[in-house]
């Protein structure tokens, strides 16, 4: 099943954080720009504050993106909103981190667009009851802007991703990563519950992942995922020319694009897209 591209000479593309690379990312400033090139996907990263609130960050620190520091958790909505996503720019105004809510109401006045919402909680490191809490008040906010037919949920936790589509039962795409080994500890059965896998080129030796030379898996690899009844995208890391049209080839037919002008750019460019 292809999801959401019926066409089998495009490749869709997914805003990485908005645009990391060049605006401050999972800012409103940055999905906007990413909407403005024309990207098909915002994909962003959720996490909850001390309060409960839902924001978009990728770190669990706000240190790296912001004027701040700690954890995200540790910082109630108000302080997290205080806090400057554009501090480590040049030439960016002051804008504060933004909220799934943000995104949400965004999005939902552009009927064509889709979400790749990242779960960045996990059973293993925040504990079980925060990780899940996470991910259903997620699940309800997108359902509450009537976009639950244009998200797709996406972890590097096997568990999680397997406890959303027990608890709705597979209502909601769900996204993981190749070789499973990204899944994390006790991540069953992955072909029992994803529908999409970002390919990464690397292997797991002596307990420590390791990149292999060259960004784009091999196409065994992609027809390996694809014989499972699973859709194979392509990270952010696939980003020239080559190997853009590499992945393709090879069965790719999503790319998250860390600067997605430039990568719509190339792939208009090859013809694969509109």
């Amino acid at each position: 099943m292809a999801f959401w591209n019926d066409d089998p000479n495009v490749m869709l593309v997914a805003g990485h954080r908005g645009a990391c690379h060049i605006r401050p990312e999972n800012t409103m400033n940055a999905f906007q720009f990413a909407l403005d090139v024309g990207v098909d996907m915002i994909e962003t990263d959720v996490r909850q504050t001390k309060d409960g609130q839902l924001v978009l960050m990728h770190d669990a620190k706000v240190d790296r993106t912001t004027d701040g520091s700690g954890l995200v958790r540790d910082h109630t909505f108000a302080e997290f909103r205080r806090l400057n996503a554009a501090a480590h720019l040049e030439g960016f105004a002051p804008e504060p981190p933004a909220t799934l809510e943000e995104l949400l109401e965004m999005t939902a006045a552009l009927p064509t667009m889709l979400l790749n919402l990242e779960l960045k909680e996990y059973p293993h490191v925040e504990g079980e009851e925060a990780a899940y809490d996470t991910a259903d008040r997620t699940v309800e906010m997108v359902e509450k802007y009537g976009l639950g037919d244009r998200i797709i949920l996406n972890s590097f936790s096997g568990k999680l991703l397997h406890y959303l589509a027990v608890k709705y039962d597979h209502r909601y795409p769900l996204h993981g990563f190749f070789p499973y080994f990204y899944l994390g500890p006790d991540h069953g059965d992955p072909d029992s519950y994803l529908d999409v896998a970002c390919m990464f080129h690397a292997e797991l030796k002596d307990g420590k992942i390791r990149g292999l030379e060259g960004q784009v898996c091999p196409q065994a690899w992609f027809d390996d995922v694809i014989s499972r009844g699973i859709e194979p995208w392509a990270g952010a890391g696939v980003s020239s020319y080559d190997d853009l049209a590499l992945a393709f080839e090879r069965g790719a037919r999503l790319v998250t694009a860390n600067n997605p002008e430039e990568t719509l750019e190339f792939l208009r460019r090859m013809g694969h897209h509109k």
